[in-house]
């Protein structure tokens, strides 16, 4: 029986000379959402993209039973949605929906408008769905140089997701949107992951959000492993002092949520 999910071996990975992560090992479950955390420089988008396949790694990535360094990258890249930090696409002279056609089909060749021959309709049934449940109807034909920050980081979600990958990895996917389309992006990615049994990792800085979208956590500091667990288990107010430096107040709230409170930094 192949075993579903992520399973990560002593990955290690430098950029030249410098070692930036060093000997992380964890698994995640089907419809798991995994935060991944730490200082800034602790290595936590390194390791995001050496798991996408962007940075060299050494050690062993399994997903859903499939070694990823066997695969060759075109199959590898089927299996994994990526959105970075940095969200390009802003010079792409394309459509929203174009884009998301693009990706499927992988090239633009007899492309014409929405209803091309040469696009199956399947890909045509994806792309409307993406766009529906995330609310992106009314940028369909927009190009992403005419969007805002916000809403090109909700097009990368749905062009990461529209090829229904089985690993999903967002570098700080909320940083450029307002206080709704963050609770809004969360939501969707926590129940989509449910719901298609994928694996998600996420890195995110907003202890709140981890604390009510995230069922683990990983703590990156230096490049290693600092903690693994359960998020009520892991962010407790004396590992916050030791990873970041800052003195937290941790209150209990109803429906079994909790709020992070940062007070000052750790003397």
């Amino acid at each position: 029986m192949v075993q579903s999910g992520l399973r990560i071996r002593n990955i290690h990975v430098a950029i030249g000379r410098k070692r930036i992560v060093h000997d992380v090992s964890f698994d995640a479950g089907a419809g798991e959402c995994l935060a991944v955390l730490g200082r800034n420089g602790a290595g936590k988008t390194t390791l995001i993209r050496a798991l996408a396949g962007l940075l060299r790694a050494e050690g062993k990535i399994v997903l859903d039973g499939q070694d990823l360094d066997t695969m060759p990258p075109y199959a590898r890249s089927a299996l994994i949605g990526y959105v970075a930090q940095s969200v390009a696409h802003g010079d792409v002279q394309m459509s929203v929906f174009e884009l998301l056609l693009l990706v499927q089909n992988g090239q633009t060749a007899g492309m014409i408008g929405h209803h091309s021959l040469a696009t199956p309709a399947s890909h045509l049934a994806r792309a409307e769905r993406v766009l529906h449940e995330l609310k992106l109807e009314a940028l369909a034909e927009a190009k992403p140089g005419n969007l805002s920050g916000g809403q090109r980081q909700m097009v990368a979600l749905a062009l990461a997701l529209v090829r229904e990958p089985r690993l999903l990895l967002l570098d700080e996917p909320t940083s450029a949107l307002d206080l709704n389309n963050q609770l809004h992006l969360l939501e969707y990615v926590r129940d989509y992951t449910r719901t298609h049994r994928i694996v998600t990792l996420m890195i995110l800085h907003d202890l709140n959000q981890v604390s009510r979208y995230a069922d683990r956590v990983l703590l990156l500091d230096q490049g290693a492993t600092v903690a693994l667990g359960a998020t009520e288990q892991t962010l407790t107010a004396e590992r916050l002092r030791e990873t970041y430096r800052v003195e937290c107040q941790i209150v209990a709230l109803p429906d079994n949520q909790r709020a992070i409170y940062p007070l000052h930094r750790a003397l």
